[in-house]
C-alpha cells in the first residue's frame, strides 16, 4: 500500500511557501458521509464521492491518519494490515460518523484530509500573511503542520559563553492534527539547538472548533504580545537550570519519550547523559538529538525541552 505525501518544506524561505500555497489547487467538498467510502486499486487507496456526480481522490497519508484518528485507532499497527483490511476499516468508520455533513479538503485532486463541518478553518497562507510583519525566518511544513520560525527578537547569555537567541514559533494544522500555537523558540547559537517554550503558565493553544470568526486571529495577536513581556522570565529559568539535577526530571521525560509514535526507546533516548549531570544538560541533550527527527517528532521533543526548562 502506497500512501500519497504532498510536498514538504524544511526551514524553507517564507515566499516559496507562500507561492506554493497560493498556485495549488484546492478543493473543500461539503458532503454526507453516507456518501463517501474507500476502495483500492492493489497499489493506491482511494475515496470515492458521490455528491451529485461520483468523483475519486486518491488518497494522501494525512486523510487516512486523520480519519483513524477520530477513532483513536492507533496508525503505527497500519503496516500489520493488508489493504483489505484497510479499506473495510475505513469504510466501516465513515459509516460511524453521526454528523449529517462533514467537509473532505482535496489538494491537486487528491483527498487531502477528512474535518468536521464545525471545524473553524484558519489556512496556513492566512496565517504566513499574518504574521509577516513579525519577520518570519523561515518554515517548515508538510501535510500535518505548518512550523513558522521568526528572527531572533532578543539576544541573551543566561548561562556564560553560551549565547542564545528568542524568536516566535507559530505552529497551525489546517488539516487538524493540532492547534494553533504561539511560543518562545530558544536558539543556542553554539550548537543551533533548538527548543519551544510555552509564552506563560496558560494554555497557549487552540483547536480549530467552536470559535467565532475572527477568534482565532485575535488570540494570535494576543499571544504574541505575551511572548515579548515574558522572555526575561524564561531565560533566569534557563539560568537557574544548571543549579537543578537532571537525575529529578530523568524517569517523567524518559516516559514521554515513550510517547513518540513507535517507540519505546526513551532510556537509550538518554543514555548519553552523565552521572551527575544537569537539568541543562539535560535540555541540551533533548535539543540535540531532536535535529535527528522530522518534522512532527522534531516539534514534540523541542517543546518536551521547553517544558523542562520552564517547569
Amino acid at each position: 500500500m502506497i500512501l500519497l505525501e504532498g510536498t514538504e518544506f524544511i526551514n524553507a524561505r517564507p515566499e516559496v511557501v507562500a507561492e506554493y500555497l497560493r498556485a495549488t489547487p484546492r478543493e473543500c467538498v461539503d458532503v454526507n458521509p453516507s456518501n463517501l467510502s474507500v476502495k483500492h486499486d492493489g497499489k493506491y487507496l482511494m475515496l470515492q464521492v458521490v455528491n451529485g456526480k461520483v468523483k475519486e481522490y486518491p488518497i494522501r497519508k494525512s486523510f487516512l491518519h486523520k480519519l483513524l484518528k477520530w477513532y483513536s485507532f492507533p496508525v503505527h499497527q497500519l503496516q500489520r494490515m493488508s489493504m483489505d483490511t484497510v479499506t473495510s476499516l475505513c469504510n466501516d468508520y465513515l459509516l460511524n460518523i453521526k454528523s449529517d455533513n462533514i467537509k473532505v479538503k482535496t489538494e491537486n485532486g487528491e483527498a487531502l484530509t477528512i474535518i468536521s463541518d464545525k471545524y473553524n478553518d484558519f489556512p496556513d497562507l492566512d496565517v504566513i500573511e499574518m504574521c509577516g510583519g513579525l519577520g518570519i525566518k523561515e518554515i517548515s511544513r508538510n501535510d500535518f503542520l505548518m512550523r513558522i520560525y521568526t528572527h531572533e527578537k532578543f539576544k541573551t547569555e543566561p548561562i556564560p559563553d553560551d549565547p542564545c537567541g528568542f524568536s516566535l514559533n507559530i505552529i497551525n494544522s489546517e488539516t487538524g492534527f493540532g492547534a494553533l500555537s504561539i511560543s518562545h523558540y530558544i536558539l543556542r547559537y553554539i550548537c543551533s539547538n533548538g527548543a519551544v517554550a510555552r509564552v506563560d503558565a496558560s494554555d497557549e493553544r487552540k483547536i480549530h472548533f467552536g470559535y467565532k470568526d475572527g477568534e482565532l486571529q485575535n488570540f494570535l495577536n494576543e499571544q504574541i504580545l505575551k511572548a515579548f513581556e515574558s522572555r526575561m522570565k524564561l531565560a533566569n529559568f534557563i539560568r537557574a537550570s544548571v543549579e537543578q539535577k537532571a537525575s529529578d526530571y530523568v524517569k517523567q521525560i524518559s516516559l514521554k519519550i515513550d510517547r513518540l509514535p513507535g517507540r519505546s526507546a526513551g532510556r537509550e533516548f538518554l543514555s548519553e547523559l552523565k552521572q551527575n549531570a544537569s537539568k541543562y544538560d539535560l535540555f541540551n541533550l533533548i535539543t540535540h538529538k531532536a535535529k535527528e527527527h522530522g518534522l512532527w517528532e522534531r516539534l514534540y521533543l523541542e517543546r518536551l525541552a521547553g517544558e523542562l526548562i520552564g517547569g
